[in-house]
Protein backbone atom coordinates (compact mmCIF):
# COMPACT_ATOMS: atom_id res chain seq x y z
CA UNK A 1 0.00 0.00 0.00
CA UNK A 2 1.34 3.10 -1.04
CA UNK A 3 1.98 6.53 1.23
CA UNK A 4 -1.07 8.45 2.78
CA UNK A 5 -1.66 11.44 0.51
CA UNK A 6 -0.99 15.30 2.21
CA UNK A 7 -4.16 17.58 1.51
CA UNK A 8 -3.48 21.10 1.84
CA UNK A 9 -5.50 23.09 4.00
CA UNK A 10 -7.84 25.09 0.95
CA UNK A 11 -8.57 21.28 -0.32
CA UNK A 12 -9.97 20.24 2.62
CA UNK A 13 -11.73 23.88 3.14
CA UNK A 14 -13.83 22.98 0.05
CA UNK A 15 -14.22 19.49 0.78
CA UNK A 16 -15.75 20.37 3.40
CA UNK A 17 -17.53 23.13 2.19
CA UNK A 18 -19.20 20.61 -0.32
CA UNK A 19 -19.33 18.06 2.29
CA UNK A 20 -22.22 20.50 3.56
CA UNK A 21 -25.00 20.53 0.92
CA UNK A 22 -23.67 16.97 -0.27
CA UNK A 23 -26.38 14.35 -0.49
CA UNK A 24 -24.20 11.81 -2.09
CA UNK A 25 -20.96 11.45 -0.20
CA UNK A 26 -19.75 8.77 -2.02
CA UNK A 27 -20.24 10.49 -5.26
CA UNK A 28 -18.36 13.82 -4.13
CA UNK A 29 -15.65 11.80 -2.87
CA UNK A 30 -15.20 9.84 -6.82
CA UNK A 31 -15.33 13.74 -7.88
CA UNK A 32 -12.57 14.55 -5.46
CA UNK A 33 -10.26 11.80 -6.69
CA UNK A 34 -10.44 10.36 -2.51
CA UNK A 35 -11.75 7.95 -0.11
CA UNK A 36 -15.29 8.13 1.30
CA UNK A 37 -13.73 7.71 4.93
CA UNK A 38 -11.02 10.39 4.25
CA UNK A 39 -14.38 12.87 3.70
CA UNK A 40 -15.13 11.96 7.43
CA UNK A 41 -11.79 12.33 8.51
CA UNK A 42 -11.77 15.90 7.37
CA UNK A 43 -15.34 16.49 8.78
CA UNK A 44 -14.21 14.58 12.31
CA UNK A 45 -10.98 16.84 12.20
CA UNK A 46 -12.93 20.06 11.77
CA UNK A 47 -15.59 19.04 14.37
CA UNK A 48 -12.54 18.43 16.83
CA UNK A 49 -13.18 15.22 17.08
CA UNK A 50 -10.23 12.88 18.16
CA UNK A 51 -9.53 10.73 14.69
CA UNK A 52 -10.66 6.84 15.02
CA UNK A 53 -7.38 4.87 14.48
CA UNK A 54 -8.12 1.58 12.33
CA UNK A 55 -8.52 -1.81 14.58
CA UNK A 56 -6.30 -4.33 13.74
CA UNK A 57 -9.18 -6.37 12.71
CA UNK A 58 -9.33 -4.02 10.13
CA UNK A 59 -5.95 -4.14 9.04
CA UNK A 60 -6.01 -7.88 9.32
CA UNK A 61 -9.02 -7.93 6.84
CA UNK A 62 -7.11 -5.51 4.18
CA UNK A 63 -4.45 -7.81 4.47
CA UNK A 64 -6.45 -11.13 3.58
CA UNK A 65 -8.48 -9.27 1.12
CA UNK A 66 -4.77 -8.45 -0.82
CA UNK A 67 -3.79 -12.08 -0.10
CA UNK A 68 -7.03 -13.50 -1.59
CA UNK A 69 -6.21 -10.82 -4.69
CA UNK A 70 -2.70 -12.42 -4.88
CA UNK A 71 -3.46 -15.98 -4.56
CA UNK A 72 -6.05 -15.21 -7.44
CA UNK A 73 -4.16 -13.53 -9.35
CA UNK A 74 -1.29 -16.88 -9.09
CA UNK A 75 -3.91 -19.59 -9.73
CA UNK A 76 -4.86 -17.69 -13.09
CA UNK A 77 -1.20 -17.68 -14.03
CA UNK A 78 -0.82 -21.55 -13.18
CA UNK A 79 -3.99 -22.20 -15.19
CA UNK A 80 -2.76 -20.50 -17.80
CA UNK A 81 0.67 -22.38 -17.75
CA UNK A 82 -1.01 -25.66 -17.54
CA UNK A 83 -3.30 -25.26 -20.73
CA UNK A 84 0.61 -23.53 -22.77
CA UNK A 85 2.22 -27.02 -21.27
CA UNK A 86 -0.85 -29.28 -22.64
CA UNK A 87 -0.73 -27.52 -25.73
CA UNK A 88 2.90 -28.07 -25.63
CA UNK A 89 2.87 -31.84 -25.09
CA UNK A 90 0.35 -32.42 -27.62
CA UNK A 91 2.38 -30.41 -30.36
CA UNK A 92 5.67 -32.96 -29.28
CA UNK A 93 3.15 -35.90 -29.35
CA UNK A 94 2.03 -34.99 -33.39
CA UNK A 95 6.03 -34.09 -34.14
CA UNK A 96 7.16 -37.51 -32.64
CA UNK A 97 4.14 -38.90 -34.15
CA UNK A 98 4.88 -37.65 -37.71
CA UNK A 99 8.64 -38.54 -37.36
CA UNK A 100 8.36 -42.25 -36.60
CA UNK A 101 5.53 -42.43 -39.29
CA UNK A 102 8.14 -40.95 -41.74
CA UNK A 103 10.64 -43.35 -40.73
CA UNK A 104 8.69 -46.64 -41.24
CA UNK A 105 7.19 -45.10 -45.02
CA UNK A 106 10.70 -44.38 -46.14
CA UNK A 107 12.88 -47.57 -46.79
CA UNK A 108 16.36 -46.40 -47.79
CA UNK A 109 17.11 -43.00 -47.53
CA UNK A 110 17.82 -40.75 -51.13
CA UNK A 111 20.88 -39.87 -50.43
CA UNK A 112 24.13 -41.20 -48.24
CA UNK A 113 25.33 -40.29 -45.05
CA UNK A 114 28.51 -37.89 -45.84
CA UNK A 115 31.35 -39.94 -44.90
CA UNK A 116 30.28 -43.28 -45.83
Amino acid sequence: MGRPRKYDEDFRQRALERLKTCQDISALALELGVNRSQLYRFRNEALGRAPVPRSESWLREKSDQRQRRRIAELERVVARQALELDFFKGALLRIEENRRKRGQNSGKPSTSKSGT
